[in-house]
């Protein structure tokens, strides 16, 4: 397992019974479950930040950040060599 850190979270009674539910019923722990969901919210939040980039690209040459796009898509195409 990778580093981890160990931390208190408050949750809504209703949500966590609900999120204990779907990992049980995944046969995952609870802990794997809200890691997972976690990660693919930030997946989904670094793909719209490329998207968004890509977006300026072609419009006001002074708000276009193609330094930032060209980094963003290179790590991309890195992850998934």
């Amino acid at each position: 397992m990778k580093n981890s850190v160990a931390l208190t979270l408050r949750l809504e009674e209703e949500l966590y019974a609900r999120i204990k539910e779907i990992a049980q019923s995944r046969k995952t722990s609870f802990t794997s479950f809200v890691q997972g969901v976690l990660a693919e919210a930030l997946k989904n939040e670094e793909k719209k930040a490329l998207y968004d980039a890509f977006s300026l690209v072609g419009q006001e040459i002074g708000e276009a950040d193609v330094e930032y796009a060209v980094a963003a898509q290179k790590e991309v195409v890195d992850q998934h060599e």
